[in-house]
């Protein structure tokens, strides 16, 4: 049945009547589906504290990722993917800030959009504080002031050593614009999403591996991105032993 004859024999102020009322409904529906995933999101927290995790950890950047490509692999329509994704992104915003509100550091400059890149990330139930520098920021981190951090890999030179002596970890990936690069810094361990890369800085001025997916050197150290989830064994396999290397984790690529 076409779509006239749905409204036929109806007044343009009836027709519109009748959509919006189907519309009231739905709107219904999504409202109570969202407090119910916010009411699940909150057992997952409390199932966290009940069994014994004395620093639980609430954002799991590899279970978001899954989420979001599942939302966008099941879609079909009229909605474009992305769209989907971000929608997706703002509801486990929500949620997750309903279970821990988290706060994220940036740099603040007027050439990259690294604010709207930690958004793209955490969505907007993330309180965003801003920064002068790279070095700021992550030592903010270290420190325990921030939860996580958003830097542009342009901006990753500057701060090779602090991920050393710090122990962070690179915990994600967000990507703006088709070719503006950022890296989600933390102090966690993620676990495998299905489709991620692997983060290490080696001891080297130079390219040490012919398929790296990214390589940034401050003249003594070198960041490298490797395809796909490895471990520190397959890593130092891979390297040799007589060169030595900061595995900073693993991470799930950027889906939208």
């Amino acid at each position: 049945m076409g779509q006239q004859n749905l409204y036929q024999g109806l007044t343009q102020d009836e027709a519109l009547t009748q959509v919006r009322d189907e519309i009231d409904q739905i709107d219904q529906e999504i409202h109570a589906l969202l407090n119910k995933r916010a009411e699940c999101a909150q057992r997952v927290a409390d199932i966290k504290h009940n069994f014994g995790a004395n620093s639980p950890v609430f954002y799991r950047p590899e279970r978001e990722a899954q989420v979001l490509r599942k939302a966008m692999q099941r879609n079909q329509g009229p909605l474009p993917d992305q769209e989907i994704a971000r929608l997706f992104r703002e509801v486990m915003s929500v949620c997750l800030a309903h279970e821990h509100r988290m706060n994220v550091g940036f740099v603040s400059t007027s050439e990259l959009d690294t604010e709207q890149a930690a958004l793209k990330q955490f969505g907007h139930s993330v309180e965003p504080i801003a920064f002068s520098s790279a070095s700021e920021t992550l030592l903010s981190l270290a420190q325990g002031t921030l939860h996580y951090a958003v830097l542009s890999v342009n901006r990753l030179s500057e701060v090779l050593s602090l991920f050393v002596t710090h122990q962070l970890n690179v915990v994600g990936e967000v990507t703006l614009h088709g070719d503006e690069a950022f890296l989600v810094v933390g102090h966690q361990e993620v676990s495998a999403s299905g489709d991620d890369k692997t983060a290490l800085i080696v001891e080297s001025a130079e390219s040490v591996v012919t398929d790296s997916k990214r390589n940034i050197t401050d003249g003594s150290l070198t960041y490298l991105e490797l395809d796909g989830a490895r471990s520190i064994e397959q890593v130092q396999s891979m390297l040799g032993p007589e060169l030595n290397f900061h595995y900073l984790g693993l991470f799930p690529k950027a889906v939208f």
